[in-house]
């Protein structure tokens, strides 16, 4: 617990030592973060090292992430948006994929029979990441744009194409209908969930 608390403290003074000279030189400070840990790591100076400290440090970084992103999207301003996010998204996501399929058959690696090298990293490389994304946008007070909204959409929409996937995918060597329709309900009865949770307990509580 001592070593956890001292490594905690080390990632927060480097975080917060390297943010304001990020602040100051106007770059992001998502890249400052991510190169305090890089030098304190064990690949850097080596000051944090344990695995369990890294672990539970990493862990309660994107849980305190996702919480800001929670905050910051409103769903009702990015629906306003309209079909322009269906029509990005969807662009973005197919254009990415094909992209990817070409690239990726072109160097000779298996798309299927097992062997889903390449199906993985083109989904991979198809989807942004939203942790990311969601914080420069923050920090340059764009959530609310119309661009913002619009970029927030497709990273809603890329999520929950990857939550499909990731349903899907322990079964993709015998691959059914059925197994398809069962993974959309799930995640359509988790959005709903979470919805009318938000809608009318949330609120009270």
């Amino acid at each position: 617990m001592h070593e956890l608390i001292r490594d905690i403290t080390l990632c927060i003074l480097f975080a917060w030592g390297l943010g304001l000279t990020a602040h100051f030189s106007r770059q992001p400070l998502i890249l400052a973060y991510l190169l305090a840990g890089f030098f304190i790591g064990p690949f850097g100076i080596g000051w944090v090292k344990s695995q369990e400290s890294i672990q539970v440090i990493s862990e309660l970084g994107l849980i305190f992430m996702l919480f800001m992103i929670g905050l910051e999207i409103d769903l009702k301003k990015i629906v306003r948006a309209g079909r322009v996010i269906l029509i990005a998204a969807g662009g973005q996501l197919v254009g990415g994929c094909v992209l990817g399929v070409l690239f990726f058959m072109a160097i000779g690696l298996s798309m299927g029979h097992g062997g889903f090298y390449a199906l993985y990293l083109w989904i991979a490389g198809a989807l942004s990441s939203t942790v990311i994304i969601v914080k420069v946008l923050y920090e340059k007070r764009e959530l609310d744009t119309l661009p913002g909204r619009i970029t927030l959409g497709v990273l809603v929409l890329q999520d929950i194409f990857a939550i499909l996937f990731l349903a899907v995918q322990p079964s993709l060597d015998n691959l059914q209908v059925s197994i398809i329709l069962l993974s959309i309900a799930r995640v359509g009865a988790l959005v709903a969930t979470a919805l009318i949770l938000s809608r009318y307990v949330l609120p009270h509580l």
